[in-house]
């Protein structure tokens, strides 16, 4: 239930459209920076320097953020992210603790998969509703090489392991790349034809310190930043293969769609699933952006490209009696920093943001 706990109003019902608190329906929560994969489009081959783990948030500190979310402003629906949310340790208590809010009406998950086999069943019986395994080749020696850790294997393991454990409306997430992944745009959407699954296509989105550069293949680092626009395949030209192939695509409905994301969605005739196209580069969609971010170490985030930030850390840690209508305020004030439209570049890691 809402409780009225702030003396003046949060802010003007849609006054400011994004910028207003009063359209945010959904908290990305980044659990950690640290991933086990290295991909090429997030973080040079070597990694990138973690974040000290006392800059982290514990659990009781991310449940007190998602509590003032859902309590004082309604906001319902929550997506864990990392890094990879599954290399934390905690990660199953986290979500029965989450799960037990009253009022959550939705807890999503978006993983790599590679450890999704033996975890499935126990976050699914912790409350977790809904996952979205990222996957950015069918091709198990070229997802090695986008990877540079992953097994392509032990993640179509653990996706087979979600469907088993009943997770709703699972959901495959693929960046699109030209010159790594553009001839295999058919292939993911025929996956659609035999499973009840979303498969949703993502504009490549140069962040932090990674770009697909030319080296020997696709390869990452600080200098490629210029290879941004190379990179990337706009929504009409996945669209365009994926029809050349396999027929039309019919429009579905956006409500008909699990979640509360940007996807436009489509399906092929007579597929038990669907395709989604999240085109940010193309075609941002930052007039009906709905989310706000929570980074692992503390930092409320407007936008993943370059919106303020307003660190919440001391809030969690200081001595604060009114901790619950801090943490209101402070999400208030920072969806009011969401630019009206993004950069082409980002500022921040991506592994720290979350997505």
């Amino acid at each position: 239930m809402r409780l009225a706990v702030l003396d003046r109003p949060l802010a003007l019902p849609n006054a400011d459209g994004p910028r207003s608190i009063e359209a945010v329906r959904v908290l990305r929560i980044s659990l950690t920076d640290r991933c086990n994969y290295r991909c090429l489009y997030c973080m040079p081959e070597e990694g990138v320097r973690w974040l000290p783990r006392e800059e982290l948030l514990c659990r009781n500190e991310i449940v007190d953020v998602a509590r003032a979310a859902l309590e004082v402003h309604g906001i319902t629906r929550f997506k864990l992210t990392g890094g990879e949310p599954t290399v934390r340790p905690d990660l199953v208590e986290l979500v029965a603790e989450l799960s037990r809010l009253d009022g959550i009406d939705d807890l999503s998950m978006t993983t790599n998969g590679q450890l999704l086999a033996d975890l499935a069943v126990p976050l699914k019986e912790a409350g977790l509703n809904r996952l979205t395994v990222s996957i950015d080749s069918l091709r198990p020696a070229r997802f090695r090489q986008i990877t540079r850790t992953g097994d392509l294997a032990a993640v179509m393991r653990g996706l087979d392991a979600a469907e088993q454990a009943r997770l709703e409306s699972i959901k495959i997430n693929c960046v699109t790349m030209r010159g790594v992944n553009d001839d295999e745009f058919a292939e993911f959407a025929s996956l659609t034809l035999d499973r009840h699954l979303t498969v949703r296509f993502i504009e490549y989105m140069p962040l932090g310190e990674a770009a697909l550069i030319e080296e020997s293949g696709p390869a990452v680092g600080c200098g490629g930043q210029d290879r941004g626009a190379d990179s990337l395949v706009p929504e009409e030209e996945v669209r365009a293969t994926i029809e050349s192939a396999l027929g039309p695509l019919m429009p579905v409905r956006r409500d008909l769609e699990a979640g509360v994301g940007p996807a436009n969605v489509y399906r092929l005739a007579n597929a038990r699933g669907r395709i989604g196209f999240i085109s940010s580069m193309s075609a941002p969609f930052c007039a009906t952006c709905n989310r706000l971010r929570l980074t692992a170490d503390g930092l409320l985030r407007s936008c993943l490209f370059d919106g303020g930030e307003v660190d919440v850390k001391p809030i969690l840690r200081g001595d604060h009696p009114h901790r619950q209508r801090e943490l209101a305020r402070a999400m208030v004030d920072c969806v009011r920093l969401k630019p009206v439209v993004h950069s082409h570049h980002g500022n921040k890691q991506m592994s720290r943001i979350g997505g």
